[in-house]
């Protein structure tokens, strides 16, 4: 056959081969522009005519090689004679092997194969065992038959977990981050692009999720999470976008998912859900597709294991909803200062950084979601202690919930502990750090900045999602420092690692010798003191929670006997207090006058004592009714007793926030039944409700 192709015509072709593509596709992967792409396609039209096929276009779709399936082989072969293919590495070659058989149902030849990949037939039946052991892992069967050929078969939900993972096993998190949101640098070299995605594997990736897709899913996406104010973390936005990607090109192909009918029914039940059926009915009159049920499930599975984004400190831990995991968060955060001999448990920051982790964390391990950390095998090689203080704080998590925690969510839950003892250890500092991974990576990344350049003062830790908003907040900023990568032409921009290794620091150093006389102070005096204020409150009602007790039963024959139970009581729930101080202060303000609120049966027992370094608040059911004597002088059965201590000289927000438990008495009739009869926790919620009450 006289047909000779020019190489740009035949890595045209080549791409062409792989399915329809558009015109601004073709022009990105072969660098040239989209006039050149139209030119060329009319030269390649008229030679594919000596192969009896043809090149249709075709709207919203692009480009296509039509004709006969054993045309296009013929095609194939002639181009694998003529072109180069690049050099790539027995794995590299494994992987696009693997997504041409997931991505064509047809049997493939391993002649083919060969050819393209320019190795031997031996060495493609090599390339295939190794696929093979990889395609069991997600229960995928390679079916190879002699004179046919190969091909995959299985699950759906096997083939679109394995392209996910060669999706993050090929592009990390601000990778991706950067391609869907199209920051990517304008201009890029080899030796200063972030990262390249010239190579075979990551353009046949991305040739699965098109420009347009990706834009349709984004809209529908954030208009859905905006409207219900859903705020997802980077690292679960990118995931949740990928996972509708690959979903909708799938369906668009006829490939649909199942889901056990119990699983499914469980996951209905979610208030994840009815966002998952929002979504799905405006990614139907996008795309004009049907989303079935068992789709919403897989969505939902996702909502459910996504880590949120942070919106106000200490806002997690006071969520009523959140009251079991933040104790756990509490606990691990306590376990682990223990071990490292520090004192971590009243970190807010580590504490709504856990919490905001922990409880899709463990909706994932529930559900058997796989759990990515890319950063494992650095954290394990570099933060070996670390791991070990996070294995050892999450044996009560364990115990709860009976799971097993797998090493990779470990090493998640050590950079929260990480980032809390950087903190612990180092002076806080000002520049804008934004990242793509999770709240613990970035709380650990700004405590090193921190450390290794005091000279920095970070007035803010965003997700890149939200750095338009920070950088509102604090418009004299002209700095950031960013784990994606972007430019601007209005920030000073500096790319750093999610660890930060010695090249970064050496790399900030520099840059902030000529950055740093611009450095102004972002916080006004009052704003400062208003935040201190904040985190001093949320500071105060964490030690009240943690050290709060109830105990039902307790017996006493009369007023002067119950004084003496309740301090032996006060023994076993205050470590470390001066309890001779605290008897002298309770039996002084049992003199001043009555403590018993009229007609509610319940009596305050509060007092300002030496005895104690923290508030403290105690709540004791009586088993037998005690006259005492109420606020307005009369006698009065009680039978609970709220004990209220402060130190001798309390913080103003310490009083502020016991003021407004002792008011609730007589405004909150729920506080009120609650003392008498309620729960534990429902105490807490009730009691955190109260606290953040503000006035009028």
């Amino acid at each position: 056959m006289a047909v000779d192709f020019t190489d740009r015509e035949i890595k045209m072709l080549s791409i062409l081969l792989e399915g329809p593509s558009t015109a601004g596709e073709l022009a990105r992967r072969l660098a040239v522009s989209r006039r050149t792409v139209l030119r060329d396609s009319s030269s390649v039209s008229r030679k594919l005519k000596a192969f009896g096929l043809s090149l249709e276009s075709k709207a919203g779709v692009g480009m296509s090689l039509m004709g006969e399936r054993q045309n296009i082989e013929r095609l194939r072969e002639k181009l694998a004679s003529h072109y180069v293919a690049p050099r790539l590495s027995p794995k590299e070659r494994q992987q696009l092997i693997m997504l041409s058989l997931l991505e064509h149902k047809e049997p493939q030849k391993l002649l083919s194969f060969a050819l393209q990949y320019q190795v031997t037939e031996a060495t493609v039946s090599y390339d295939m065992d190794a696929c093979e052991h990889i395609f069991s892992k997600y229960g995928l069967k390679l079916m190879r038959r002699p004179g046919v050929g190969v091909w995959v078969e299985g699950p759906e939900k096997g083939i679109r977990q394995l392209v996910t993972d060669l999706f993050y096993k090929n592009f990390d998190e601000g990778q991706l981050i950067s391609i869907l949101k199209d920051k990517l640098p304008a201009k890029q070299d080899q030796a200063s692009a972030a990262f390249s995605i010239s190579d075979e594997v990551k353009n046949r990736l991305l040739k699965l999720v098109d420009a347009k897709l990706i834009e349709d899913i984004e809209g529908a996406l954030g208009e859905i999470l905006a409207e219900l104010q859903f705020p997802l973390a980077d690292s679960a936005y990118i995931g949740l976008m990928v996972h509708i990607a690959l979903a909708m090109e799938r369906l668009r192909s006829g490939e649909s998912i199942s889901m056990e009918a119990s699983i499914l029914s469980t996951l209905k039940a979610a208030r994840e859900f009815k966002l998952a059926e929002k979504l799905g009915k405006r990614l139907e009159k996008t795309f004009g597709v049907r989303i079935p049920e068992e789709e919403m499930g897989y969505i939902t599975m996702h909502l459910l294991g996504a880590k949120l984004r942070s919106s106000h400190l200490a806002n997690e831990f006071f969520a009523p909803d959140n009251f079991e995991v933040a104790r756990m968060a509490r606990d691990i955060l306590a376990h682990a200062g223990k071990q490292l001999g520090e004192d971590l448990s009243g970190d807010i920051v580590a504490l709504e950084g856990l919490i905001l982790h922990l409880k899709p964390a463990i909706s994932r391990l529930k559900l058997g979601m796989d759990i990515r950390n890319p950063l494992l095998s650095q954290l394990k090689e570099e933060y070996g202690e670390l791991m070990e203080v996070a294995a050892g704080s999450v044996r009560s998590l364990e115990e709860k919930y009976g799971l097993t925690i797998p090493e990779s969510e470990i090493g998640y839950i050590a950079l929260h502990i990480g980032a809390a003892l950087e903190r612990k250890r180092y002076k806080k500092l000002p520049v804008i750090l934004a990242c793509a991974s999770g709240i613990g990576s970035a709380q650990m990344l700004a405590s090193r900045l921190q450390k290794e350049l005091p000279q920095l003062n970070i007035v803010d830790v965003v997700s890149f999602l939200d750095l338009d908003s920070s950088l509102a907040k604090y418009p004299n900023v002209k700095t950031v420092i960013s784990t994606v990568p972007f430019e601007s032409d209005s920030l000073q921009v500096i790319q750093v690692s999610p660890l930060l290794d010695e090249a970064d620091v050496e790399k900030l150093r520099e840059q902030i010798k000529i950055f740093e006389k611009s450095f102004v102070s972002t916080l006004s005096p009052g704003e400062n003191r208003e935040k201190q204020g904040e985190e001093l409150r949320s500071q105060i009602l964490l030690d009240l929670i943690q050290s709060f007790v109830l105990k039902d039963g307790v017996y006493a024959k009369d007023k002067d006997e119950l004084l003496k139970v309740l301090i032996r009581l006060l023994r076993e729930g205050i470590p470390d207090a001066n309890f001779e101080e605290i008897a002298r202060a309770l039996e002084n303000r049992e003199k001043i006058g009555g403590c018993a609120v009229p007609g509610t049966s319940v009596s305050i027992l509060h007092t300002r004592t030496k005895g104690v370094g923290k508030p403290f608040l105690a709540v004791y059911r009586l088993k037998n009714p005690i006259p005492m004597q109420n606020m307005d002088g009369k006698m009065e059965e009680v039978e609970t007793i709220l004990v209220m201590l402060l130190p001798e000289r309390p913080q103003a927000e310490a009083a502020d926030i016991m003021g407004k438990i002792s008011i609730a008495l007589l405004e909150n009739s729920r506080w009120l039944q609650l003392l008498k009869k309620g729960s534990g926790t429902d105490l807490i919620k009730e009691l955190i409700k109260i606290s953040r009450k503000t006035e009028g």
